[in-house]
């Protein structure tokens, strides 16, 4: 057990004042990374930090009862889930759907799981406006569960994203769920407009985001949508912007992204230079989707954000 990163992420954590800012992205990169091979997501970590400030013991006796045990009945693929076909879209178009990447039951239960987290009743419309403490705009800070745990062990998610990185060496992230009620007269779209999540200081370092549909997701139904080609284009398009001008204003002012639809149990990847957004949900059920994204073993955040 990484003991000592981790000690690091405690103390800076209970006494921000007294920690060094020397490479504290570095520290930072291999705080998460060493919380994500544990199963465990950073919120849960900082909120259990903030909020109980325990001692040292008490904080390796919390991550020892909540680390999970990956003994899984997965076993890696040797095939390729990619096709070369597949791989000649990704090329051109930046994305790349992975049909069946789970199983229509884990699709279900998954749903279920969101559901009773959030105390909601799938047969009772009214209950879906009932904002829980966990949600924060779509997004639901909900990691921990053994149906979210599974579907992050998908082999086919995995071998995907290992043949876009062209290489083994990539480890899991541990992130949340959204939750996309449709509009009503009451409820309009909460989301966020097209963006990117990724800095955008050139050279841009090549990275990968995903999501997996829990629910069936046709072009009324909050598909994610993006600007398809646009990893082509992105960094010609950075330099013609004229002085001061904001590239994220303007990519949302004058960029189209497009619906990428799919069926419960289909995962999307894109490129992280693709701007991406969620959008309203003019259907009759909300739309869920869990994110899970794989980074390469040398990741590193950038110092400068842009």
């Amino acid at each position: 057990m990484p003991w000592t990163i981790l000690e690091k992420l405690w103390k800076r954590t209970l006494n921000p004042s007294g920690s060094s800012a020397t490479n504290t992205k570095q520290t930072w990169d291999d705080e998460i990374k060493t919380l994500y091979q544990l199963g465990i997501s950073i919120e849960d970590v900082l909120q259990f930090l903030y909020f109980e400030k325990p001692d040292f013991e008490i904080f390796k006796v919390w991550i020892n009862t909540n680390r999970k045990n990956e003994n899984s009945e997965f076993e890696d693929l040797a095939t390729k889930v990619l096709s070369d076909e597949d791989l000649q879209f990704w090329n051109k178009n930046g994305y790349v759907i992975v049909k069946n990447a789970i199983s229509k039951k884990d699709c279900e239960a998954t749903q279920q799981a969101i559901w009773d987290f959030l105390k909601m009743d799938p047969d009772t419309k009214e209950t879906w406006y009932k904002r829980h403490e966990n949600q924060k705009g779509l997004m639901l800070n909900f990691s921990d569960h053994e149906t979210l745990n599974r579907n992050r062990l998908s082999p086919r998610i995995k071998k995907a994203y290992e043949q876009l990185y062209n290489t083994t060496k990539i480890y899991k992230t541990i992130d949340k769920v959204s939750f996309n009620p449709p509009e009503t007269e009451d409820f309009t779209f909460i989301g966020s407009p097209l963006h990117w999540d990724t800095n955008l200081k050139q050279p841009i370092p090549f990275g990968l985001q995903g999501l997996l549909y829990l629910t069936d997701c046709g072009a009324n139904d909050g598909a994610f949508h993006c600007v398809p080609e646009f990893h082509n284009h992105i960094n010609n398009w950075l330099n013609t912007l004229k002085a001061g001008e904001n590239p994220r204003e303007k990519a949302f002012k004058t960029l189209k992204p497009e619906p990428i639809l799919g069926d419960a149990g289909d995962f999307i990847i894109w490129n992280n230079t693709l701007p991406h957004c969620a959008t309203p949900n003019k259907g009759k059920s909300p739309r869920m989707v869990q994110y899970l994204t794989y980074l390469p073993d040398d990741f590193i955040t950038l110092e400068e954000w842009v």
